[in-house]
């Protein structure tokens, strides 16, 4: 191609030489369009200097033989195509075209650099948080008592005035109420001297509360800091919309009718602040021992029951299970519900599940014998061995049914796997909306 350019300009520069204006500004124009042309002299200019033997100042060369006058106009078209071939040429792009291996690669690239973007979400972080309040003596040793069984699942909270039996329980998370009146001293079995300060320390109440989903609140009442500050925190978990379930003890008859007296006016202000109430009486205890049981003994048998309740609900919602509730079931079945009853009862052998469902139902130590089947609603947690069968579970659910007058209960079954119950099963009941006598 070349070639045939040089040849066919042999025509074209007798044209520019006799027209050289109208030829330089069309080479003007050339140059113009070249923006990275490296043409420093006119090619017009570059023929005359030629024809007129001149050239640019350069060093001297040796003497060459001059060409015939026919072989000048050659000449001159050659050097002034060589000057437009010296413009340089765009770069031609490179196109990389990648192989199976490549492409294999930067996908793979590609997916961990995904997966490392998308953060990384704690499932754990959206289990509820349960909180298990003592409050006074009776419900410090309650949570003590919890957590030497090491019931896990929820965070424990003790609250006191007496400073030095706080100092005695087992948690970090220790309030001391009413500092200024009571000096950390107790009050001296006054529920006013409580309440006063309870509201005192109001805000670090709350403050250690935080965020909870549901409260149990433990206290025994006939005493002055459980019976007066059990209902003000109570309020506090009320005002911040927490489920809050009361699970306190009446005192002894021996103890007198005084004392007797301030448990129902304590247990009467619980009731108006709480949505689940469930009273213990004491006295019930000797229906469970002997002459021979120890004090601790008896006394550990009541804290048993909050335990069970705790654990029947805390179970179904955090331990993995083969029929799992979540905390809205837990709700409909507890909030605003009123007076409410524990039941869990344990059997091994022929009809355990039978055995262990009756237990459940007749719980001694809560009295008020016939008194589960005006329930309006129901949580039952079943729970066994790896050789738990279905027909055990249908066979201890229908034996609570068929304890239920109403036909609209609100009733939830869950069942969770337990180890350590291989060869037994364990059924447990949070019965609401009872009816009181």
């Amino acid at each position: 191609m070349f070639s045939a350019l040089r040849s066919s300009t042999s025509l074209v520069v007798p044209h520019l030489r006799s027209k050289s204006t109208l030829g330089s500004r069309a080479i003007q124009a050339l140059k113009g369009s070249m923006k990275n042309s490296i043409v420093e002299i006119d090619p017009v200019d570059k023929i005359n200097m030629i024809n007129k033997k001149t050239a640019p100042a350069t060093p001297p060369k040796p003497a060459e033989a001059t060409p015939p006058p026919s072989e000048n106009k050659q000449n001159a078209a050659a050097m002034s195509l060589s000057s437009i071939e010296s413009v340089p040429a765009a770069p031609t792009p490179v196109v990389v075209v990648p192989v199976a291996a490549d492409v294999a690669m930067n996908t793979k690239s590609t997916l961990d650099a995904a997966v490392a973007f998308v953060p990384k979400v704690d499932f754990q972080s959206f289990a509820p948080r349960i909180c298990v309040i003592g409050v006074g003596g009776a419900g410090g040793n309650a949570v003590n008592n919890m957590i030497s069984r090491s019931m896990t699942g929820v965070e424990f909270i003790t609250i006191n005035s007496d400073a030095q039996h706080l100092s005695t329980t087992l948690t970090p998370n220790q309030i001391q109420i009413g500092s200024t009146i009571t000096r950390g001293l107790g009050c001296g079995a006054n529920p006013d001297a409580g309440r006063a300060a309870a509201l005192e320390s109001q805000d670090q109440i709350q403050e250690q509360i935080g965020d909870a989903h549901m409260a149990f609140i433990t206290a025994g009442m006939g005493g002055g800091t459980g019976t007066g500050a059990a209902s003000v925190v109570a309020g506090i978990c009320q005002q911040m919309d927490i489920l809050t379930v009361g699970v306190v003890t009446l005192p002894f008859r021996f103890e007198g009718r005084h004392r007797m007296r301030l448990a129902e006016e304590g247990v009467a202000n619980l009731q108006t602040a709480v949505d689940t109430m469930i009273i213990i009486p004491n006295q019930n205890l000797f229906k469970l021992v002997t002459p021979q049981t120890p004090l601790i003994d008896s006394f550990a048998l009541a804290d048993d029951v909050l335990l069970a309740g705790v654990r029947s609900i805390t179970d179904l919602m955090t331990n993995p299970g083969l029929i799992n509730l979540d905390f809205a079931d837990v709700q409909s079945v507890m909030r605003g519900m009123g007076t409410a009853m524990l039941g869990t009862g344990t059997a091994s052998g022929e009809d355990r599940a039978k055995v262990a469902a009756e237990q459940a139902l007749s719980n001694p130590l809560l009295g008020n014998d016939g008194a589960i089947k005006t329930a309006k609603g129901m949580i039952v947690n079943i729970c066994g061995g790896a050789d738990l069968t279905l027909f055990e579970v249908d066979e201890a659910a229908g034996r609570l049914m068929d304890g239920i007058e109403d036909e609209n209960a609100n009733i939830i079954f869950g069942s969770a796997y337990d180890s350590s119950l291989e060869g037994s099963i364990r059924v447990s009941l949070v019965a609401t909306g009872i009816e009181a006598e």
